[in-house]
């Protein structure tokens, strides 16, 4: 428990990220006092990563695996569950993705957004892989991690962060809790590592493929014909 006040709450579904989950869920209890992790079928060990890090790591909660098809609204449930725990003043990271790393400091920007301000966006920094990286790989995101270099210049903004109250409610078809409220002016900086290896990319691109054709409702930007549309376009992007 941190000593700052509020708790932070931050739900997590996962599915095939066994490469980076370990590194997402470290630097995630860096600033939540509680993820909730529930596993959507993975089968790469995901799960049982998860499961082992939560022996040694108390803010890590292993929620337990649905196997059905992907809904935008699976974070719902992890939601009611621990929405008894809540005060006002509390912090939902209602979406907590294992591919997205926060290098700032999320509890101390949250503190300063005043009370009229029910959610907080995120800032996103979107690395990409060109083919040329792809040799260069090792397979260890940790170690891999400063060959992506390439980011879209456009940063992308999501809600992320939602401030308690006893009158939020999530329907499992909402992508998040409602009423949103006001959205502060700030936004939390992202680092989002979507595209790691080709191994990973061809297990992401199936899987969002399938979640598509089962009708999930999200995933209407993932276009072209397999994962290679995933690597690098110099038309769109920049180094840095």
């Amino acid at each position: 428990m941190h000593n700052d006040g509020f708790k932070i709450y931050s739900l997590l579904v996962v599915k095939n990220e066994a490469d980076v989950i370990a590194a997402s869920l470290r630097d995630a209890c860096r600033w939540s006092d509680k993820i909730i992790v529930l596993d959507n079928g993975s089968s790469d060990g995901t799960w049982e990563i998860v499961k082992q890090l939560s022996e040694d790591l108390p803010q890590i909660v292993a929620f337990g695996q649905y196997a059905g098809p992907f809904r935008i609204g699976l974070r719902a449930q992890l939601f009611k569950a621990y929405r008894k725990e809540m005060k006002w003043g509390d912090w939902w990271c209602v979406r907590l993705d294992a591919d997205e790393f926060y290098p700032n400091d999320v509890r101390g920007l949250l503190s300063r957004i005043s009370w009229r301000y029910r959610a907080v966006k995120k800032s996103s920094t979107d690395y990409l892989l060109g083919k040329e990286d792809l040799e260069k790989l090792t397979g260890n995101f940790e170690q891999d991690r400063a060959i992506f270099h390439h980011h879209l210049k456009a940063h992308r903004t999501e809600r992320r962060f939602m401030r308690h109250s006893p009158l939020l409610f999530w329907k499992s078809t909402w992508r998040y809790p409602h009423p949103w409220g006001f959205v502060a002016p700030e936004t939390i900086e992202v680092a989002h590592y979507q595209y790691r290896s080709e191994e990973q990319m061809q297990t992401r691109w199936a899987t969002r493929q399938q979640a598509k054709q089962d009708g999930c409702g999200s995933f209407k930007h993932e276009n072209g014909n397999g994962w290679e549309a995933y690597l690098w376009d110099n038309r769109k992007e920049e180094s840095i």
